[in-house]
């Protein structure tokens, strides 16, 4: 199988031409390149390698609820309420925003893993299309003035860093796609400690430095990658690159009418199985809101209660070869 032509965009989405599609490809190949070096020989560029048919992808999948907000000591609403406050609480890859009527019901969640990189990949070719999408997914009233300062997008504008409304993109300072190459990359090197192999998920991060031991994407994606490297494999970023909503559990949900809640889930961004943006809202003509669903015994009263039942996914390809990794003592590459 040839190497790769080039990097898809995030969820396979449309570009205008053939020359942005190209420009995205060399952008995530900037970031992918700062690995695929010696320092972490099991970490290939698939543009640059070719990838055979007996590879396999890694789907790694973790929960979009702070794994930092769980602490037994505070109440479930207590923990809702923080996750729904500020987008710098939402650190796993996912953010949401919160629509609700007069009466403080809400009516609709926006979830989107969309990283912002290709955000401004857009912005530095065409500055007028951010504000057709800002208008389209987030307020129709947006002006270019918004957006821009000095001729420069600005990504945590204020309009797209709000918990209430309708949100563009990720913009939590861990949330984005170097971060995620940074860890996929990193988690290939095998780590000892005390003379014995360092495996577990948090001992394996805080070992290597990868990431925050208290995420849930973190030390799911370490311990897959290196469990991967164990075995002398080589790995890379599944393509299209990109952090990916999984679906939502619905288990639990009981709907005024008995409609199933499953079918609230909206792709809104991306295609079914690589999707970076969705929304949860009851259609019109049913005469009810999200704030009327009871889950597991309560009314649904904030946007946190359903980001604990979605998840969230990177896909990493494992590739056979025949490497026979040396572990290294717990530090920084």
């Amino acid at each position: 199988m040839p190497p790769l032509q080039r990097f898809s965009t995030p969820g396979n989405l449309r570009e205008p031409t053939q020359a942005d599609e190209d420009a995205w490809s060399k952008a995530v190949k900037a970031i992918i390149d700062q690995f695929a070096t010696d320092e972490f020989p099991q970490f290939y560029d698939p543009t640059e390698t070719e990838t055979p048919h007996t590879a396999t992808i890694a789907h790694i999948a973790w929960t979009a609820f702070p794994a930092r907000l769980l602490p037994e000591a505070t109440s479930e609403e207590q923990r809702w309420a923080q996750a729904d406050g500020s987008r710098d609480e939402q650190d796993e890859y996912c953010e949401w925003s919160v629509e609700r009527r007069d009466d403080g019901a809400i009516i609709r969640v926006t979830f989107t893993s969309e990283v912002r990189e290709y955000w401004e990949h857009i912005a530095s070719r065409d500055p007028d299309r951010i504000v057709e999408l800002y208008r389209e997914l987030v307020d129709a009233s947006l002006t270019r003035e918004d957006l821009f300062v000095d001729g420069r997008y600005v990504f945590d504008n204020e309009h797209n860093v709000l918990t209430e409304g309708r949100l563009a993109h990720l913009v939590q300072p861990n949330n984005n796609l170097g971060a995620a190459v940074d860890l996929a990359a990193k988690a290939t090197i095998l780590r000892e400690k005390n003379g014995g192999p360092v495996t577990s998920k948090q001992a394996l991060v805080q070992c290597a430095q990868l990431g925050n031991e208290f995420r849930n994407s973190d030390p799911q994606i370490a311990a897959a990658v290196n469990d991967a490297a164990r075995s002398g494999n080589e790995i890379t970023l599944g393509d299209p690159p990109g952090l990916y909503l999984d679906g939502i559990s619905t288990a639990g949900m009981v709907t005024p009418d008995g409609t199933d809640p499953a079918t609230f889930w909206t792709v809104e961004r991306g295609d079914p199985g690589h999707t970076v943006r969705a929304s949860f809202s009851v259609p019109e003509a049913l005469g009810y809101v999200v704030g009327d669903i009871n889950l597991g015994g309560r009314a649904i009263r904030f946007g946190a209660q359903l980001a604990d039942r979605v998840s969230v996914r990177l896909d990493a390809v494992v590739k056979p070869a025949d490497h026979q990794p040396t572990p290294r003592p717990c530090g920084a590459p």
